[in-house]
């Protein structure tokens, strides 16, 4: 898993980061009304987010020299429609989940909850299960 990874789109060159909140909360605006597959494939991803999906991208790559709270996501999201070729969609998918280990991320969230339920019960004096 790397730290960064770049990408060529237009001319310009893109970087991806593991996510920030406020992109998690971009993308989680963005997928609310998707239809998420029950096989999570990179194909299975892709044909659900049809349309949104270079929103999607958007969303996730940062721009040279723009902050993310200043970026322009319909603007990217256009030229991203119009410059990047559906491998290239492919690689930016699948580094992606290398990048943001969905996985992990959500045992981390799994025990972050069981520790504040834990916290909160000790504090109360009650007992609460997760």
């Amino acid at each position: 898993m790397k730290d960064k990874y770049e990408y060529v789109i237009g001319g310009k060159v893109y970087t991806m980061k593991p996510l920030v909140l406020g992109q998690v909360n971009q993308l989680i605006n963005l997928i609310k009304d998707v239809n998420l597959p029950s096989e999570p494939t990179i194909a299975n991803l892709m044909l659900a987010l049809g349309d949104k999906l270079p929103e999607a991208v958007a969303i996730i790559l940062h721009v040279p020299e723009v902050s993310l709270k200043q970026k322009n996501i319909k603007e990217l999201s256009e030229e991203i429609s119009f410059e990047m070729s559906p491998e290239l969609t492919l690689e930016i998918v699948e580094d992606f989940f290398d990048c943001i280990p969905l996985s992990l991320l959500l045992a981390k969230i799994t025990e972050t909850i069981k520790r504040v339920t834990e916290k909160m019960g000790q504090e109360t004096g009650s007992q609460t299960s997760v």
